[in-house]
């Protein structure tokens, strides 16, 4: 199984998102810049990280946010339409 589409990423000391193309399969996220991209920027193992929505101290005014964290390392991911958010 596998699911993909475009995600705003942001870093948790970063201001601005970044556009991507994200592919989500066998528990991990793998980014590219587009969709046309043969090989992936980054990937991320999701194992051990969990999936939350941000809280206020975060200080993200946005709709469609989650947030993946494990130990210190967070990361924001946004959707950009309510039916991408809860895919």
């Amino acid at each position: 199984n596998q699911l993909s589409g475009y995600l705003l990423r942001k870093f948790k000391n970063s201001n601005g998102w970044q556009k991507l193309w994200v592919v989500f399969t066998n528990f991990c996220l793998f980014f590219y810049k587009t969709h046309q991209d043969d090989y992936p920027l980054a990937s991320l193992p999701l194992l051990g990280y969990v999936v939350s929505s941000p809280v206020e101290a975060d200080g993200i005014q946005k709709d469609y946010v989650f947030k993946l964290q494990f130990k210190s390392h967070v990361y924001f991911f946004r959707a950009e339409s309510k039916y991408t958010f809860e895919r």
